[in-house]
């Protein structure tokens, strides 16, 4: 309405302010004599929505993680939701956008809160004129950003462990609650709800140790930012600082890591709380669990590996025998006093001696004795062919005459 009085301020007529801004002249010329008097039209309150009853229930399922709206309408259907999937969606997008504006805003955790964890590609290590890949493992507490850092050529599991153990040892403490990315050594999947599938192992060291892992939600870097600013700050800073004294081997490699993390990470003013790190590590530290005398997680270096159809199990680049009955199971396999082990449900089925080279196949005949022609739950029959001398008929000699003079003529 506010542009009907400006257009008469040019000088237009009635007429002319109708056909601009679309109103009846009638209600141009009332309001321009009485603008109090045109009625003010709000917007009409909504309705009751059958999703209502079910938000609480929502708001505990995205807080769980759980955003996938499939899943989150099957689980309402069987809590009784009659409303449609389209009501659903609408009120799920502003909570996506307002958790990823959440996300994005850079948080603050509180004194022994949470720490977390990445990986980073450092360069590569020459051995015997072969290349391997080095690799910075990095945890850093989330309130003083005190950095705990070193290499590794692998990113297997027992690696991801004890370089835990080394930075709680070093800290004397544990925080509450550590956050990753989707790290295979950390997570298997999500199951049909949503949830997460930890890996078991370390899970079980999680417990064993008083912590809550969680994990970052998928492509959402920013959820993850304090560590990942600590990776690129090892790259700047100090793999910049080696350039022209390179290290003359891994272990050199990590004690001019550890070096450089105490004496410059840990000891400058960070750059975003404007605090010394060391300072603010004393509220870290007595807010954190202490170890009290525990002794390391007792894990032996075994990997889960999947049985194929004809019962065995692939490691180290070879094939090892297991019982038929397990062909498809789930087993952990494991190298301990010069032989390797498969386990399964904590009982160990097959023992074997490491193969001499790779790309070996070690059979013990007594896992696959008996075993179906047809392997249960596989989609493919096998069948068993025993080689012999092959059978000849015994024919008169008359006949071969018969051959001979017919091929004659």
């Amino acid at each position: 309405m506010n542009d009907i009085e400006e257009l008469k301020h040019t000088g237009l007529s009635f007429s002319q302010i109708s056909e601009l801004t679309g109103y009846d002249r009638k209600t141009i010329r009332k309001y321009l004599l009485n603008p109090e008097a045109v009625p003010r039209y709000g917007s009409r309150p909504a309705g009751p929505s059958k999703l209502d009853p079910h938000k609480l229930y929502l708001e505990d399922r995205l807080k769980a993680g759980v955003w996938n709206a499939q899943v989150l309408l099957r689980e309402l259907r069987e809590r009784g939701y009659s409303g449609g999937y389209t009501i659903l969606t609408d009120w799920l997008r502003p909570q996506r956008q307002a958790g990823y504006a959440t996300a994005v805003r850079r948080f603050e955790t509180p004194p022994g809160k949470q720490a977390q964890v990445d990986w980073g590609h450092l360069g590569y290590l020459e051995v015997d004129g072969g290349a391997h890949r080095m690799w910075g493992f990095t945890i850093t507490l989330g309130y003083s950003r005190r950095m705990w850092a070193q290499a590794a050529l692998d990113q297997q599991l027992g690696t991801l462990l004890r370089m835990h153990e080394a930075a709680f040892q070093d800290w004397g403490a544990i925080p509450e609650e550590i956050l990753y990315d989707r790290m295979k050594t950390v997570w298997l999947g999500t199951d049909e709800r949503g949830e997460i599938i930890w890996h078991p192992v370390f899970l079980d060291f999680a417990r064993y140790w008083g912590f809550k892992p969680r994990l970052c939600r998928p492509y959402r870097a920013q959820t993850k930012g304090k560590i990942e600013t600590g990776v690129k700050y090892l790259h700047r800073n100090f793999l910049c600082g080696l350039l022209g004294r390179e290290p003359s081997c891994m272990a050199d490699f990590n004690v001019q890591l550890r070096e450089w993390v105490e004496t410059v990470a840990n000891r400058r003013v960070h750059g975003t709380t404007y605090e010394q790190v060391l300072i603010r590590w004393d509220e870290d530290q007595f807010a954190m669990q202490s170890l009290r005398g525990r002794r390391p997680y007792p894990y032996v270096d075994d990997e889960l590996r999947k049985v194929a159809r004809d019962a065995y199990v692939s490691w180290q680049a070879s094939r090892y025998s297991v019982p038929w009955q397990h062909a498809g199971k789930q087993v952990w396999v494991r190298e301990q006093g010069g032989r390797v082990e498969v386990h399964c449900g904590g009982e160990r089925i097959a023992v074997h001696a490491p193969a001499p080279r790779k790309h070996q196949v070690i059979t013990e005949p007594a896992h696959h004795h008996g075993i179906p022609l047809g392997m249960p739950g596989g989609d493919k029959i096998l069948i068993r062919v025993r080689e012999g001398a092959p059978s000849v008929e015994a024919r008169p000699l008359a006949a071969y005459e018969g051959l001979a003079m017919g091929g004659a003529q």
